[in-house]
């Protein structure tokens, strides 16, 4: 069996280790590179503010611009919620009851809505062709 080796409780600690005269020395030093870092850069950080501020474009001229340019381009709020809706439906309607090309190239027209629906009532819904009935998922032939 291996001894475990015994400490004279009268010791107190090792004394050869550490001394507080270089732990103190440390400590000192450290505060020495942390003031002579600030010294070092302040100067520095003010320089190439300077610098910066130099380069930077001078400020524009106030110009006269035309109201109407400078109203944004996006969305606006609605100011008269009714009279807005009032010119939206004015707009459908007219489409509605109205003929006219959707797309002139494809051969795509626009026909009033009270003809299509005359034109349905004569005639009836167009008779598609059936698809053929596709297996359920999950099921295997």
């Amino acid at each position: 069996m291996s001894e475990q080796p015994t400490r004279d409780p009268r010791a107190g600690y090792e004394k050869v280790d550490v001394t507080a005269g270089s732990t103190f020395r440390a400590g000192l030093y450290i505060l020495g590179a942390m003031f002579l870092t600030a010294v070092l850069l302040v100067p520095l950080y003010r320089l190439l503010v300077r610098e910066e501020k130099a380069s930077q474009a001078p400020a524009a001229t106030a110009l006269r611009v035309e109201p109407k340019r400078m109203e944004p381009r996006g969305p606006r709020l609605l100011v008269a919620e009714s009279k807005t809706l009032a010119a939206f439906r004015a707009q459908e309607d007219a489409l509605l009851g109205s003929y006219g090309w959707v797309e002139k190239d494809k051969g795509i027209v626009r026909i009033p809505i009270d003809e299509a629906m005359r034109i349905v009532a004569e005639g009836g819904l167009p008779a598609f062709p059936a698809q053929p009935a596709s297996p359920a998922p999950g099921r295997e032939r």
